[in-house]
């Protein structure tokens, strides 16, 4: 299991990644809406925007989207941490603990597009993205 931080931008994801890629270096990679299978339906615009943005070397990894809440981006919503780890129980007991007196944004589920995705906001308001890895 590994956490890294997780930053959501609105629309300028790809502006602030490549910034921090000129301070760290390393390898900046970046998805787009547009390449996913459902992206091709929605507008222009939309499929502009960066579902991932990775920023991997041998002292940072940093993640990123230009996806936000349907509340909007707002301080407080803006980071996350992201858990990545391998599906076993281990997984569900952090899940359930991190969850309690807490809310599950998103129900843990499998999509063959997407992989495996579960996000909660923790009693502390901490949002976190469990990111489920093939074993």
């Amino acid at each position: 299991m590994a956490i890294f931080p997780f930053l959501t931008f609105n629309g300028n994801c790809k502006e602030a990644m490549r910034f921090y890629h000129s301070c760290f270096g390393g390898k900046l990679r970046f998805t787009y809406l547009g390449e996913a299978p459902f992206g091709r339906d929605l507008p222009e615009d939309m499929q502009k925007l960066v579902v991932q943005a990775s920023l991997v070397s041998e002292h940072i990894s940093l993640f990123a989207s230009d996806m936000s809440s349907n509340e909007g981006l707002y301080a407080g919503n803006s980071i996350s941490l992201l858990i990545s780890m391998k599906r076993d129980d281990q997984l569900q007991t952090i899940f359930a603990r991190l969850s309690r007196k807490g809310e599950v944004t998103g129900p843990l589920s499998h999509d063959i597009q997407t992989g495996e995705w579960a996000t909660l906001t923790d009693k502390y308001s901490v949002q976190w993205i469990f990111e489920i890895l093939d074993e």
